[in-house]
């Protein structure tokens, strides 16, 4: 079964530190106030942790500590990556539910599409998404599936972080050259 422990150090190389650029939606709360984004926890999703649009130094308050216990409990956990006996199925789809908030649809609309299954696309690993993911060719599923996460990058058409989306790609099996 996959480990949160393993996907961790893969998720802290592929998101940094403090940033605020002004090109990144997710560095917004919802007054509208460039505040910025920590360890990859956006202002607007800490906006729903702490019940209120997050300050600059709320955002800078974050710690690498705290950053994993939220991607465990609101991502991995919420996600039941634990049961998914793929380590790197398990990282490929939970950073693409960290960067996109659309992990567990991408992976239901892979197995959909590409190995015949007939599961509802609700974007929550439920027992029958589970048993799919649990029954499928590791390999092959993780190129699919990072192709997909390379298409809906590129279906964005944001240049500015393009080539930076298709890097991290590369530390969850992908190799993906811009094509926009």
């Amino acid at each position: 079964m996959a480990v949160f422990s393993a996907y961790l150090p893969l998720l802290q190389q592929v998101e940094g530190g403090f940033q605020k650029l002004p090109e990144d939606p997710g560095n917004y709360n919802s007054l509208g106030q460039l505040v910025g984004t920590n360890y990859g926890i956006s202002a607007r999703f800490y906006e729903g942790i702490i019940n209120r649009p997050p300050s600059e130094q709320d955002i800078r308050n974050i710690t690498k500590s705290q950053a994993a216990t939220l991607y465990r409990q609101k991502f991995w956990n919420s996600q039941r990556a634990d049961e998914i006996i793929s380590q790197p199925m398990a990282n490929t789809i939970i950073d693409h539910h960290v960067n996109s908030g659309r992990g567990a649809q991408l992976a239901q609309q892979t197995l959909n599409r590409h190995f015949g299954f007939n599961l509802g696309v609700d974007n929550q690993i439920g027992n029958n998404t589970l048993s799919a993911l649990n029954s499928v060719n590791e390999s092959r599923f993780v190129e699919l599936y990072n192709e997909g996460r390379a298409n809906h990058y590129r279906s964005i058409g944001n240049e500015t972080f393009i080539e930076g989306w298709l890097k991290r790609l590369e530390s969850f099996g992908g190799t993906f050259k811009k094509k926009m």
